[in-house]
């Protein structure tokens, strides 16, 4: 096995325990990601977990030597740290929403441009057409579901291309 798979590993494993953890904290009355972590409890999981799963971001963006992709990664990072920081009713917490979404969009096109590949097309487009269906809904939670899935999938099959 390849460092690079190894940090992938740990990348994934870090993210199925904050997953977890938002499982966990969820009431039925939620109707975002956010409104989950307002928990303090929670939040404190969350944000651990997400600057180890950010170490091995970087790490793992190093190793792949594309500058703009860690860049973009550098923002997505700057972004969820703010998210999970600043409580869901303050409006500076929807500028780090605005700032994770746009740096994943980013990123997807960097690397659908750089490697042309069909299927990365494909999930591009489904984040887009989920990215604007977010503004229809009233309980955001499922759409924020998708769209992080969604990346994920992204990620994890750019990894093997």
């Amino acid at each position: 096995m390849i460092m690079r798979d190894i940090v992938l590993i740990g990348m994934i494993i870090t993210y199925s325990y904050a997953i977890y953890n938002v499982c966990k904290y969820y009431i039925n009355n939620d109707k975002s990601i956010s409104s989950i972590i307002k928990d303090e409890e929670c939040n404190s999981i969350i944000f651990t977990t997400m600057i180890i799963m950010g170490c091995l971001t970087i790490i793992y963006e190093f190793m792949r030597n594309n500058i703009v992709s860690l860049i973009l990664i550098l923002f997505l990072l700057l972004g969820i740290y703010g998210v999970i920081i600043y409580e869901h009713t303050l409006s500076i917490h929807y500028i780090f929403c605005f700032i994770v979404f746009i740096s994943i969009i980013c990123f997807m096109y960097n690397h659908c441009f750089l490697q042309n590949n069909i299927i990365l097309y494909l999930l591009l487009y489904l984040q887009e057409i989920l990215s604007a269906c977010i503004f229809l809904e009233n309980d955001i939670i499922n759409m924020e579901i998708y769209l992080l899935g969604n990346f994920a999938v992204f990620y994890i099959y750019l990894h093997f291309l």
